[in-house]
């Protein structure tokens, strides 16, 4: 074998990037070198991997089965070095988890308490929408994902791992914030805020007002859970959160929780993997401590 793992991942950061001088800047090389090392996998290969089409970098079928092959052989050493680890009596390696964004009020706590069973292993968490994710899952780009509402269109192990209740929240000065026993009637008049597009949380929150006929005022539409939050301390509207995402607010008396019939709307957060992905000894690691240990007691 005429190439390396070196050249193999210099064209790697090249086809992810599609674009040679991203790949120069990812890697700490030059351009130059990078192109040097993708032109010797063409020469070995003795076929095209890139071409450049005015000024846009495309990945060739061969582009496509090479890159494919790369985070194969990847995935395998990485599994490889973990696997003489364990027999060596030490569990080490990384453990790569992406997570949509309201899951970053409770998974830091649950990895902190997982490496302290384990030190010796590294942790990369990532947060970012559902998009990304499943993205993220069919790049087989990480080892393990977090959604409480599952992606469409990709095949998924899933581990159910922790409840999620979802509730209506709305500023402590709203006129519904010290009512009992509140109907969905009662909300017709009010402000409503909403994630955006493809938010699990928005896709709960629709099916729950359209199953009660409900077809709300949308006052704003919002990014991320923690610009809700700031837009119903505000007063703007009322919206549905989780309520790990309320534990600090809801102490303080900056936000309340109202007491709507049927709520809160409570889904599983799972822990989720490509099916027939092999997964490495730390994955499978993690995923026991999740199924074993008492989550709600880490995180409260």
């Amino acid at each position: 074998m005429s190439f390396t793992l070196h050249q193999l991942d210099v064209f790697a950061s090249v086809a992810k990037n599609k674009s040679i001088t991203k790949a120069a800047k990812e890697l700490f090389m030059s351009q130059p070198a990078v192109s040097i090392q993708v032109k010797k996998l063409q020469e070995h290969f003795d076929i095209d991997l890139i071409e450049v089409i005015g000024k846009q970098l495309y990945l060739t079928d061969a582009g496509v089965e090479l890159y494919n092959s790369q985070k194969k052989i990847k995935s395998e050493l990485k599994s490889l070095e973990m696997a003489l680890d364990e027999l060596k009596g030490v569990m080490k390696g990384k453990l790569s988890i992406v997570v949509v964004s309201t899951a970053k009020y409770f998974m830091p706590y649950i990895l902190g308490k997982f490496r302290d069973e384990l030190p010796h292993v590294q942790i990369s968490l990532k947060v970012t929408d559902r998009i990304e994710v499943a993205s993220q899952l069919k790049e087989n780009a990480c080892d393990l994902a977090v959604f409480s509402q599952l992606p469409e269109g990709i095949a998924l192990e899933q581990i159910g791992f922790l409840s999620n209740p979802l509730v209506l929240a709305a500023s402590p000065n709203h006129d519904l914030a010290n009512k009992k026993n509140i109907q969905w009637e009662d909300l017709k008049k009010y402000d409503f805020l909403i994630r955006e597009t493809g938010s699990g949380t928005r896709l709960v929150m629709e099916s729950l007002l359209n199953q009660e006929s409900i077809n709300p005022k949308i006052v704003m539409e919002l990014s991320t859970n923690e610009a809700v939050k700031q837009a119903i301390m505000a007063g703007i509207g009322i919206s549905l959160v989780s309520r790990y995402s309320l534990l600090n607010e809801e102490k303080m008396g900056k936000i309340s929780v109202l007491d709507v019939k049927g709520l809160p709307y409570v889904n599983n957060w799972k822990l989720v993997y490509p099916k027939g992905k092999k997964l490495s000894p730390v994955a499978r690691s993690f995923i026991q401590f999740a199924k074993n240990k008492n989550i709600h007691a880490i995180i409260s």
